[in-house]
């Protein structure tokens, strides 16, 4: 039996010998793993289109920067008044040509007429196969032709047919939403054409003119239709026009600056012309005028959004307009209409979940919006499709707030109720789109007392009201959007950051100085990718951050803002009122990631070939909002520090190479001098020889064996070290210039020291040479010993120090001389390209290392702090960590 109740292996089932790889630790492999996944130098396309494609062109359109101060109506002011001079410009040009304007940017009727489309969709991210570019197919002809086959039982009474439900979906997703019919345009035409008497207002803008169009942009049009129930907002969006030359000016709040654009009149048409696709017969025109009346005249002939008014043509234009500064019309399709609010007002949104609602009652009061600060919008559950309802709201659909009343009853009872609008403008063909509930048209609830009150109406106007607390049940999301005049200035800083997989509070912070005690709104806000869709990538984001004093704990927190919207918002804010001081705000983001969807690398090189008028256009878009990330600014910081490396290195080797010379010059001085006493030491050995020589003359019996074997002894050794310096010099091809000096010091070496020679008395010469034979005798032979093995190693120690000077000629004092700069260049160039060589080398990486994935974790975002304030001194500054590298090269 085996234990733990686990079956005993069999010598069959025993696997076959041989080596096995030895397991690695759990931590180790663990942290193989992790570096396998994660990026080593994350980084992001901070631009589009190199440097050099813009060196021979004006600079685009020029943005605040990644740091800015403005007052929150002058700011405005400057782009509305650049957007009338623009338009006085176009004007003046119309009539010089005698031509209607023309949009050269966003020019839909010459779009439409190649069959482009850049103006209705975005840039394509799926890569074009064999069969070529996908086809496009509208949701209601596709329905109709899945209809036909089905009637006319060409597959059977039960039909059956194999499909890609693919394309299918893709095709039924692009058909829209919000009320749309999901086809696509069938014309483009001037205003003056499709409207009998057209007008840019009738009577003023009015929540009641505004009817969603085939788009989905629910979101945006409820929240144009919020705007317009309050006095004076919807002027300062559209702020300049010329009727007759077809041009019209507005103004947007995008990334923290107001921006302006321009527009020509052209407008898409559900229908298309009377003799688009064949020549029929009609000598008088009757029929053509009867189809373009019937189906081209007017609001109604309008493909996307229309006013209620046949001849009022605001709206279309403004949608149009919003289209282009984001690209195309699908750019627009769903979103977040507290977003659409500030887009158009450049104020601040704040999202609620009303089942996390504390004080219901709070809420109700800023509803009431009695000093007309606050403009709000309602988004319905996510339950299924705009198509569907649940007590008459659409799902998925956003709705505008009106207003809020609180009115006595008859009963003297207080009651709550709020003003809402369906964005459609009107039921939908099956009756919804309207709530069903309490205080509906048609419900219990209105009394002539309440009618009169309340001064309604019923009707198929988009209209209706609710209850208080039916709205907090029914409406899962509500948008309050604050508004700034001019007693508000904006202060803000922009950077971009690196998101880790783990997530927690960033290293890279923001330091808000107040100086005047009052209410703050604080915005951590990331860019708004709608502008450049399609070159997001694969990464999305969400925000929160901590409010607290500078130096407090984290955990003493004035405020921690997080977002409410399960999808995240594009910025998160907080209202608070602070007291004079710094305080800093530490941002933390989450990231996620769809791999499905594909890098910016591979769209752009996609794009570059199918499509490249569609990428400037999305690229410009994106190059200018990713300006604020500072892209530049860290670019230019890693040159220097790049250039701070190259000269530390250049100063190490000039430090290196000045410590060779100097370790050359001393090892030189040191072998003249050596030689210097070399010379010295064999002439007077030379002497004692001679004199040796002389005694054995006089008196032969009485010489010493063992004092001659000494002498002896001693001149082998240095006639052996001669010869190797001999042998040494005969390696070169010719005696340098140095040697000659130094065999003219020795030479003059030796004549001094025979010229003191002889300068000795004779009694001297005898007492030293006694003492000579006396000392020779007495150290005989360990004093010869030591005196070779030393001359040897003084020798061997001189070839080790200096073989380039024994080996390369140099002039008389050439140790002296520093070499040329040249030299010098060319020695570091050799050495640089050794490092190179080394750097190209392949590097065997450990076979325990773990491979890296193709597309590592690399999350970068750009990202900007707007404080709002009374405070006119108010700062914000830029905290990031110190660079190591940077503090290294510093000190």
């Amino acid at each position: 039996m085996s234990l733990f109740g686990s079956r005993p292996v069999s010598r069959a089932e025993s696997p076959p010998p041989g080596p096995q790889e030895k397991p690695k630790p759990p931590q180790q492999a663990l942290e193989e793993f992790w570096d396998s996944i994660i990026s080593k130098a994350p980084g992001k396309v901070s631009n589009i289109f190199p440097r050099s494609l813009y060196a021979n062109i004006l600079s685009p359109n020029k943005t605040a920067g990644a740091s800015s101060a403005q007052n929150a109506a002058a700011s405005y002011e400057e782009a509305a008044e650049a957007c009338r001079v623009k338009v006085k410009r176009i004007v003046r040009e119309c009539q010089r040509t005698n031509e209607k304007y023309t949009d050269p940017d966003f020019d839909i009727e010459e779009d439409f007429r190649r069959n482009r489309k850049n103006c209705l969709r975005g840039l394509e991210t799926e890569e074009v196969d064999d069969d070529g570019p996908p086809v496009r197919v509208d949701a209601g002809d596709l329905s109709a032709a899945l209809g036909a086959l089905v009637a006319s039982n060409v597959l059977g009474r039960a039909p059956n047919m194999n499909m890609d439900l693919v394309p299918l979906m893709q095709t039924l997703r692009a058909g829209g939403g919000g009320g749309g019919r999901g086809t696509q345009p069938e014309c483009v035409h001037r205003v003056d054409w499709i409207f009998e008497e057209p007008s840019f207002t009738v009577d003023g803008f009015a929540s009641s003119d505004v009817q969603q169009g085939s788009n989905g942009d629910c979101w945006w049009i409820a929240a144009v239709a919020t705007l317009c129930s309050m006095e004076g907002l919807m002027e300062k969006v559209c702020v300049a026009r010329d009727k007759d030359c077809g041009v019209y000016g507005f103004v947007f709040y995008r990334d923290g600056e107001w921006i302006s654009t321009v527009v020509d009149d052209t407008l898409y048409l559900r229908f298309r012309d009377y003799d688009a696709d064949f020549d029929d017969y009609d000598p008088t025109g009757e029929k053509e005028r009867k189809w373009k009346e019937r189906f081209q005249t007017g609001s109604e002939a309008l493909f996307f959004a229309k006013c209620q008014s046949s001849n009022e043509t605001w709206l279309p234009l403004l949608e149009k307009a919003y289209a282009k500064v984001h690209g195309d019309y699908d750019a627009i399709a769903g979103g977040n209409p507290g977003e659409a609010v500030e887009d158009m007002t450049g104020g601040v949104t704040t999202t609620f979940m009303t089942n996390k609602i504390l004080y219901p009652q709070k809420l109700w009061k800023e509803l009431l919006n009695e000093k007309k600060e606050f403009v709000f919008a309602a988004s319905s559950p996510w339950l299924g499709k705009d198509t569907e309802s649940r007590q008459g709201l659409a799902l998925s659909h956003a709705y505008s707030v009106l207003k809020a009343v609180e009115e006595v009853g008859e009963d003297d009872k207080k009651v709550q109720l709020v003003l809402i609008r369906n964005p459609w403008g009107k039921r939908a063909w099956n009756g919804m789109g309207e709530w069903s509930g309490a205080w509906s048209d048609g419900s219990k609830e209105w009394t002539p007392y309440w009618m009169k009150k309340l001064n309604h109406h019923f009707g198929d106007d988009g209209e209706f009201w609710m209850s208080f607390r039916d709205f907090c049940r029914k409406f899962n999301v509500i948008n309050r959007t604050r508004l700034f005049d001019k007693n508000w200035i904006v202060v803000q800083q922009w950077t971009s950051v690196h998101v880790s997989w783990v997530i927690g509070y960033l290293k890279t912070k923001f330091v808000v100085e107040v100086k005047t005690e009052g209410p703050v709104v604080v915005v951590l806000r990331q860019l708004d990718d709608r502008y450049f869709r399609g070159l997001e990538g694969q990464y999305w984001f969400n925000l929160e951050f901590l409010l607290k004093e500078e130096g407090a704990d984290h955990d003493d927190y004035i405020v921690r803002a997080r977002s409410n919207s399960p999808w995240g918002d594009r910025s998160i804010s907080a209202e608070v009122d602070l007291k004079p001081g710094k305080y800093e705000v530490l941002p933390k983001i989450t990231a996620a990631r769809d791999t499905s969807k594909p890098v910016v690398e591979a769209v752009v090189k996609l794009a570059a070939e199918n499509n490249p008028k569609k990428l400037r256009q999305i690229g410009m878009n994106y190059d200018i909002a990713h300006a604020k990330g500072g892209f530049e600014e860290e670019e230019l910081q890693k040159k220097e520090r790049e250039r701070k490396k190259k000269e530390a290195a250049e100063k190490k080797k000039k430090e290196e190479r000045l410590k060779k010379e100097e370790a050359a010059k001393i090892a030189a001085e040191k072998m003249i001098k050596e030689e210097q006493k070399e010379a010295l030491m064999d002439e007077i050995k030379e002497e004692m020889k001679e004199e040796a020589a002389e005694g054995k003359e006089k008196n032969p019996k009485d010489g010493d064996p063992k004092e001659g074997a000494e002498d002896e002894t001693f001149v082998d050794a240095k006639e052996d070290a001669k010869d190797e310096t001999v042998d040494e010099k005969n390696e070169g091809s010719k005696e340098t210039p140095k040697e000659e000096a130094k065999e003219e010091t020795k030479k003059k070496t030796k004549e001094e020291a025979k010229d003191k020679t002889k300068e000795k008395s004779k009694d001297e010469e005898k007492d030293a040479k006694e003492d000579v034979k006396k000392d020779s005798k007495t150290h005989s032979k360990h004093a010869s010993e030591d005196r070779t093995q030393t001359h040897k190693d003084e020798f061997e120690t001189t070839k080790k120090h200096t073989p380039e000077e024994r080996k390369k000629p140099q002039p008389p004092g050439a140790e002296d001389v520093e070499e040329p700069e040249d030299a010098d260049k060319n020695e570091e160039e050799e050495e640089e390209k050794k490092d190179e060589d080394k750097k190209e080398e392949p590097v065997e990486k450990p076979k325990s290392e773990v491979e890296p994935a193709d597309n590592p974790w690399n999350a970068v975002t750009v990202i900007g702090l707007l404080v709002y304030s009374k405070d006119h001194d108010a700062k914000v500054t830029l905290v990031k960590p110190v660079d190591p590298e940077d503090a290294a090269l510093d000190v």
